[in-house]
């Protein structure tokens, strides 16, 4: 099978039929010439009997270095307890690594090595090669993290639920600091922002509607911008922060999409509305998922709206994109978008559900489906 040299997604259409259990792409004109593949299918773990909409929201990571096979592993977090590396080409298990509590947070690669932060309190720093853990860092209180770590400094930024952000040593594990803000309210969205490293700051959101730049080195306070307009109530900032040149972009959940000035913390535009989750940019392009499964794409520079689009589904996650397209968890299947449009053009379903990011690589789309099967969707 030939394979696209760059990760550029999917390009959707025809139609693939995968056997039983699985899902079927449907085909889309006027692109009825090119094809989509399910490379491989690999269970995870056994649903339980009868499952209700089962949903799975970790999102996997690609990884090619000198440690691993010459094609890559995707590393597998999941909800079971385990984390696994898969050969990406085969989809044949690797390694596994049990960690005390469900796993969501994406794996970061570090060297040799990957950063693992879990729902159990703990964040493992383990080996590319083997899964084996070089050390294991412990939150006080042990609060569960749901985003991905940021590794930069020679230190590893990771947030948790408690509206904690903790900077760790990255060859110890050892705790160097960590900042906590105040629940204003008990009415607050359910997650918390991850880390974004840009200069010398570390930027992060919390629950009382604050977006915090710290400095990476001591934790001191750079600029703090309240995205909340003086409300107390689902004012979260509970999207992980995203740059686009000199710009930090956030959602508050109950306000809308807000680009921040790295440098001073002014505020430089807004998009109002509710709901917005954590954005993907793709070349200065700000696509924001937005509840009950909507997606709008913004001009980051400008905060300019370029299209809105709805989906069928229930939901919209964080979107991954490519050249062309954007895929979108949407909760009853993986939605295929036109990014220049917004135009729904295709979906995958394999009769559960699809909450995670998928992660892009060399043309292939790695995606955790609700069913506990990680789907390699190739393009040729």
């Amino acid at each position: 099978m030939r394979r696209l040299a760059a990760p550029v997604g999917l390009a959707l259409l025809g139609l693939v039929s995968v056997g039983a259990g699985c899902g079927v792409l449907q085909p889309v004109d006027p692109y009825q010439g090119e094809r989509v593949s399910v490379d491989w299918a690999e269970p995870l773990y056994a649903l339980e009997v009868f499952p209700y909409h089962p949903v799975e929201p970790a999102q996997p990571l690609y990884v090619r270095s000198a440690q691993t096979p010459a094609g890559g592993i995707v590393v597998v977090p999941a909800k079971d307890r385990v984390v696994r590396a898969l050969d990406a080409v085969s989809g044949k298990t690797l390694w596994s690594f049990e960690t005390k509590g469900p796993n969501v947070a994406k794996p970061v690669a570090e060297g040799d090595d990957l950063v693992i932060a879990s729902t159990d309190g703990h964040v493992y720093r383990v080996s590319q090669r083997n899964g084996r853990a070089s050390w294991v860092s412990e939150f006080p209180g042990g609060a569960g993290v749901l985003s991905a770590p940021a590794i930069g400094g020679g230190r590893v930024f990771v947030t948790s639920i408690d509206n904690r952000i903790t900077a760790l040593d990255y060859e110890t594990g050892e705790r160097q600091w960590e900042r906590k803000r105040p629940h204003l309210t008990e009415l607050t969205v359910s997650g918390q922002a991850g880390a974004l490293l840009v200069k010398d700051l570390v930027v992060t959101g919390f629950s009382d509607g604050q977006l915090v730049a710290f400095m990476q080195a001591d934790g001191v306070t750079a600029w703090s911008a309240d995205l909340s307009g003086g409300g107390k109530d689902f004012v979260d900032v509970d999207s992980t922060p995203v740059l686009v040149g000199n710009l930090v972009i956030a959602s508050c959940y109950k306000r809308g999409v807000f680009a921040v000035d790295v440098d001073t913390g002014n505020i430089a535009w807004v998009v109002k509305g509710e709901g917005y989750g954590t954005a993907t940019v793709f070349e200065g392009q700000v696509f924001v998922p937005q509840a009950l499964g909507s997606v709008i794409a913004i001009d980051g520079a400008s905060g300019t709206v370029g299209w809105r689009a709805k989906l069928s589904g229930e939901i919209a996650g964080t979107p991954a994109a490519s050249e062309h397209y954007l895929l979108v968890p949407g909760g009853e299947s993986l939605v295929v978008l036109d990014k220049g449009t917004g135009r729904a053009l295709s979906h995958f379903d394999d009769g559960h559900s699809f909450y995670a990011t998928p992660e892009l690589a060399y043309g292939t789309a790695y995606v955790l489906g609700g069913s506990g099967t990680i789907y390699a969707l190739g393009v040729y």
